[in-house]
Parts: C-alpha cells; structure tokens; sequence
C-alpha cells in the first residue's frame, strides 16, 4: 500500500535522526557511584521513621555493643549466682570422750597441768541405811585405771566413799590412793552427786610418796554416765591450809 510505505519511510528516518542526536557514551564510575548512592540512602524504618541504611548498620552496631556489655557486666554474675554446684555434704565433728581430750604429753617433771581420763569398776558396793529421808551408804569401794598426760599420775587407783542421798542429790566424802612404778598418791576428797548419782564430782588434794614426796596432786574427778575425766595440777610443797 502506497500510504504504509510513506508511514514507514518516515518512521524509520524519525527513527535514524535520535539515535544519531543521543549520547551513546557511558562512564562506568558515574553509573557506580550514582547506583551506590541510591543504595547507600536507602530506608530502613526504625519506631515508625525511615532512617538511612548507614545508620541502620550503626544502630545494629550499638545495639550489639550494648548486648555485649550487659552479658559481660550483668550475665556472668548471674548465671554464677544461678549455677548448681553440688558441695560436699557436711561431716559431723566426731564425738570424743575423755580420753580423746588430753593435752599433749609434760615432761614428767616440774608443776604441771594435768588431765586425762579414768575407768571405775566397783569393788564392793557396801552398806546402805535410811535414815529418816537420807540413805547412807557406807563402805562403797572401787578400783580405777588412771590415764593422764603425765606419767607422774598415771596408774592404779583405790577410791572409798562415803555417800549420803536425798532424793535425787548426795554429798560424798572420802579417800583416794593413787600408785604407780613411782610411788603413790594419797588424800582425802569430797564433793556431791545428782541425777540418782549418775553424775558426780569430787576433789581432793593428794600427798606424794616414793619418788613423789614433796610434791602434791590436786585432782579434780568429773563423772557422767559411764564417762570419767580427770584433771589438775602438780605442784611442789603441801596442800593449803585451810
């Protein structure tokens, strides 16, 4: 058709004129920087308001700064204070008697503090007589095993009492003899008892003889239940006087 081949012909000179008016050269640095500067400005939103992506990446930054200081200020006391350990379970102090309280050895020789233990074994129980609302005993013997820390007291033992009871309480009185390879320990003692007599305490000054002489024994005897300790003091010279 005539009329489409005068269309086309202009078309295609309109055509060939832009193409050869436009601007075919490119500098890749100016297409770089513009593509990075719109990436660069791009939005993030934060709380309802865009912000710009370099500063985006700087609020993620602080926000993990922040993260890393509280779990290093805050998170490792914690998960201390929360961390089970198990501990050792708690042993009980072991129970001694008093043979297990005695003081380091003396050197058998000079004033001394003494202390130790005794075991009792009744010899003969003696009398007993009620008088009005007081039992006498009378004629109680026994023997004892003394075990201190200074051979000067250690040895065999004879105790002789006298007992007097009122009701639960008693007053005792009598003698006790103490001998060993050395010589012996003589003396009057005298005290009291209570709880039935399942308690007592007696003491006494005791003179030394053999190789004790001029010497004297104050001993203090303690007793509860089947537990017996001993203690005192060696001293030169004689008992006080009253």
């Amino acid at each position: 058709m005539p009329e489409l081949d005068q269309f086309e012909g202009r078309l295609a000179a309109a055509v060939h004129a832009f193409a050869d008016r436009a601007d075919t050269r490119v500098d890749p640095l100016a297409v770089a920087e513009r593509a990075i500067g719109r990436r660069r400005f791009a939005s993030l939103v934060w709380l309802g308001r865009p912000l710009p992506v370099t500063a985006s990446i700087l609020l993620v930054l602080g926000l993990l700064l922040a993260l890393l200081a509280w779990s290093v200020g805050v998170g490792a006391p914690w998960d201390h204070r929360t961390s089970i350990v198990l501990l050792p379970a708690p042993t009980a102090a072991p129970t001694t008697g008093p043979s297990a309280t005695l003081m380091p050895t003396t050197d058998g020789a000079g004033a001394e503090h003494v202390t130790g233990s005794g075991t009792f074994s009744i010899v003969d129980s003696g009398t007993s007589t009620q008088v009005g609302d007081t039992t006498q005993l009378r004629g109680f013997v026994a023997q004892s095993t003394d075990t201190m820390n200074d051979p000067r007291v250690s040895g065999t033992g004879t105790l002789r009492l006298s007992i007097d009871t009122h009701d639960q309480v008693g007053t005792e009185w009598g003698t006790y003899r103490l001998v060993n390879a050395d010589g012996a320990w003589e003396g009057p003692l005298a005290g009291a008892a209570w709880s039935g007599g399942d308690a007592s305490a007696v003491t006494g000054y005791l003179v030394g003889s053999g190789a004790n002489a001029g010497w004297t024994y104050y001993i203090d005897v303690r007793s509860s239940g089947f537990a017996t300790e001993l203690k005192g003091i060696i001293f030169p010279g004689p008992p006080p006087g009253p």
